[in-house]
């Protein structure tokens, strides 16, 4: 759970950026932008929908998945790519990068480990011009290990697990 001031400040910027953007501050926007502050665990769209329509009882799916766009579009919100097929979204925009569960699915913001600044000296890279960057390690949390079985791990994490078995 992320603090009450987080969540001030997450509305604090949401008027701002709807303000720049030209865009009303609507009920539905601050309802998905409130549960996704109060929430650490990166949810997905879907997710997203069954908490606030607890809220909000005539909001839809497509909804919620126009306004995560928006929000992403304007600042306010990132989305995390994974490699199953839905996005999740995080409400803190500032550079952090993530560690992700190859068994459960857990994706949880890296903490306490300084990997250091990645972004090249020169923001062109081969006619490309880098604006951001973000990491995102995959693995096993601590509980996917102790309760996995190798066969029924993902396949690259077998391997991996098997590699580290024998060393």
């Amino acid at each position: 759970m992320k603090s009450d001031h987080f969540g001030y400040h997450k509305m604090q910027e949401l008027t701002k950026a709807c303000r720049i953007n030209g865009l009303p501050v609507t009920p539905q926007r601050q309802a998905i932008l409130e549960a996704l502050a109060g929430r650490s665990d990166h949810p997905s769209a879907d997710e997203l929908f069954d908490e606030v329509r607890k809220q909000l009882k005539g909001i839809s799916r497509t909804t919620v998945y126009r306004v995560l766009e928006t929000l992403v579009r304007i600042g306010v919100v990132q989305r995390i790519g994974t490699e199953e097929a839905r996005a999740r979204f995080d409400a803190d925009t500032r550079r952090h990068h993530h560690i992700l569960c190859m068994g459960c699915g857990k994706l949880s913001d890296l903490k306490g480990i300084d990997i250091g600044e990645l972004m090249p000296d020169s923001a062109e890279v081969a006619g490309f011009r880098i604006f951001n960057y973000s990491v995102q390690f995959t693995g096993l949390c601590a509980e996917c290990l102790a309760s996995a079985e190798v066969s029924s791990l993902p396949a690259r994490a077998t391997t991996t697990l098997i590699d580290k078995e024998k060393e």
